[in-house]
Protein backbone atom coordinates (compact mmCIF):
# COMPACT_ATOMS: atom_id res chain seq x y z
CA UNK A 1 0.00 0.00 0.00
CA UNK A 2 1.19 3.43 -0.93
CA UNK A 3 0.59 5.92 1.06
CA UNK A 4 0.88 10.06 0.02
CA UNK A 5 0.90 12.78 2.84
CA UNK A 6 0.09 16.27 0.73
CA UNK A 7 1.46 19.60 2.29
CA UNK A 8 -0.99 22.25 2.25
CA UNK A 9 0.20 25.82 1.17
CA UNK A 10 -1.51 27.01 3.89
CA UNK A 11 -1.61 26.23 7.97
CA UNK A 12 -4.30 23.68 7.00
CA UNK A 13 -3.48 20.29 7.96
CA UNK A 14 -2.03 17.19 6.09
CA UNK A 15 -4.14 15.04 3.72
CA UNK A 16 -3.46 11.20 3.54
CA UNK A 17 -4.19 9.23 0.43
CA UNK A 18 -3.54 5.84 0.09
CA UNK A 19 -3.40 3.25 -2.90
CA UNK A 20 -1.81 -0.10 -4.01
CA UNK A 21 -0.04 2.46 -6.46
CA UNK A 22 -0.66 6.12 -8.04
CA UNK A 23 0.66 7.42 -11.63
CA UNK A 24 1.82 10.93 -12.56
CA UNK A 25 0.24 11.16 -15.85
CA UNK A 26 1.27 13.90 -18.76
CA UNK A 27 -1.67 15.66 -18.71
CA UNK A 28 -0.35 16.75 -15.09
CA UNK A 29 -2.70 14.35 -13.32
CA UNK A 30 -2.79 12.13 -10.09
CA UNK A 31 -4.30 9.04 -10.51
CA UNK A 32 -4.84 5.91 -8.41
CA UNK A 33 -5.27 2.59 -9.40
CA UNK A 34 -8.74 2.77 -10.53
CA UNK A 35 -7.70 5.35 -13.00
CA UNK A 36 -9.81 8.15 -11.22
CA UNK A 37 -8.29 11.68 -10.55
CA UNK A 38 -6.51 11.68 -7.16
CA UNK A 39 -5.02 14.96 -7.62
CA UNK A 40 -4.29 17.77 -10.27
CA UNK A 41 -0.98 19.98 -10.65
CA UNK A 42 -1.52 23.26 -11.76
CA UNK A 43 0.21 26.30 -11.63
CA UNK A 44 3.20 24.54 -9.55
CA UNK A 45 0.74 23.51 -6.94
CA UNK A 46 -1.02 19.98 -6.28
CA UNK A 47 -5.02 20.56 -5.91
CA UNK A 48 -6.87 17.62 -4.21
CA UNK A 49 -10.52 18.44 -4.37
CA UNK A 50 -10.39 22.09 -3.63
CA UNK A 51 -7.18 22.78 -1.02
CA UNK A 52 -3.77 23.70 -2.70
CA UNK A 53 -0.59 21.52 -1.69
CA UNK A 54 2.88 22.33 -2.18
CA UNK A 55 4.14 18.95 -2.38
CA UNK A 56 3.22 15.47 -1.83
CA UNK A 57 5.70 12.96 0.18
CA UNK A 58 6.15 9.32 0.46
CA UNK A 59 7.56 8.47 3.67
CA UNK A 60 7.28 4.57 3.11
CA UNK A 61 9.68 2.17 0.93
CA UNK A 62 8.76 2.79 -2.64
CA UNK A 63 9.45 2.06 -6.19
CA UNK A 64 9.43 4.19 -9.26
CA UNK A 65 8.82 3.21 -12.99
CA UNK A 66 9.46 6.30 -15.30
CA UNK A 67 8.49 6.85 -18.39
CA UNK A 68 10.18 9.39 -20.81
CA UNK A 69 9.35 11.19 -23.93
CA UNK A 70 11.47 8.90 -25.65
CA UNK A 71 9.35 5.66 -24.35
CA UNK A 72 12.19 4.39 -22.63
CA UNK A 73 10.84 2.97 -18.83
CA UNK A 74 12.49 1.87 -16.27
CA UNK A 75 12.33 0.72 -12.94
CA UNK A 76 14.49 2.70 -9.89
CA UNK A 77 14.47 2.12 -6.26
CA UNK A 78 13.13 1.43 -3.33
CA UNK A 79 13.83 4.72 -1.58
CA UNK A 80 12.31 5.08 2.04
CA UNK A 81 10.90 8.49 1.37
CA UNK A 82 10.21 10.53 -1.87
CA UNK A 83 8.48 14.31 -2.71
CA UNK A 84 6.58 15.75 -5.31
CA UNK A 85 7.47 19.51 -5.63
CA UNK A 86 7.96 22.38 -7.69
CA UNK A 87 7.73 19.95 -10.41
CA UNK A 88 10.17 17.60 -9.62
CA UNK A 89 10.71 14.10 -7.52
CA UNK A 90 13.41 14.73 -5.04
CA UNK A 91 14.83 12.00 -2.14
CA UNK A 92 16.31 13.34 1.12
CA UNK A 93 19.15 15.02 -0.86
CA UNK A 94 18.41 15.52 -4.04
CA UNK A 95 16.48 15.78 -7.25
CA UNK A 96 16.20 12.55 -9.06
CA UNK A 97 13.81 13.45 -11.86
CA UNK A 98 11.35 16.07 -13.43
CA UNK A 99 7.48 15.55 -14.21
CA UNK A 100 6.58 18.55 -15.38
CA UNK A 101 8.65 21.59 -17.06
CA UNK A 102 9.08 24.54 -14.81
CA UNK A 103 10.80 27.74 -15.62
CA UNK A 104 14.40 27.84 -16.39
CA UNK A 105 14.20 24.29 -18.65
CA UNK A 106 13.85 24.58 -21.81
CA UNK A 107 13.17 21.48 -23.11
CA UNK A 108 11.55 18.04 -22.23
CA UNK A 109 15.10 16.22 -22.64
CA UNK A 110 14.94 14.64 -19.42
CA UNK A 111 11.51 15.19 -18.63
CA UNK A 112 9.65 12.29 -17.29
CA UNK A 113 6.36 12.11 -19.45
CA UNK A 114 4.86 9.16 -16.66
CA UNK A 115 6.21 8.38 -13.36
CA UNK A 116 4.57 5.40 -11.17
CA UNK A 117 4.59 5.25 -7.75
CA UNK A 118 4.76 1.15 -6.64
CA UNK A 119 5.35 -0.80 -3.81
CA UNK A 120 7.12 -3.30 -5.07
CA UNK A 121 9.41 -3.32 -8.42
CA UNK A 122 7.84 -6.16 -9.72
CA UNK A 123 4.23 -4.50 -9.81
CA UNK A 124 3.21 -3.09 -12.67
CA UNK A 125 0.04 -1.23 -13.30
CA UNK A 126 -1.47 -1.41 -17.09
CA UNK A 127 -2.33 1.48 -18.44
CA UNK A 128 -6.03 2.31 -18.68
CA UNK A 129 -7.96 -0.37 -21.36
CA UNK A 130 -4.95 -2.47 -21.55
CA UNK A 131 -4.15 -6.34 -19.93
CA UNK A 132 -2.30 -6.31 -16.82
CA UNK A 133 1.37 -7.43 -17.66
Amino acid sequence: MIKLTFRPLDGESTVLVRGTYFRICPDETLRGPDNSIAARYVDGLWRLAHRRHRAFECADPVYLRVTGFDGHREFIGPYDFLKASDGAILTRDSCIGIHSLRRGIASDSGLWMEVAFLAAATTEPAAPGSPRV
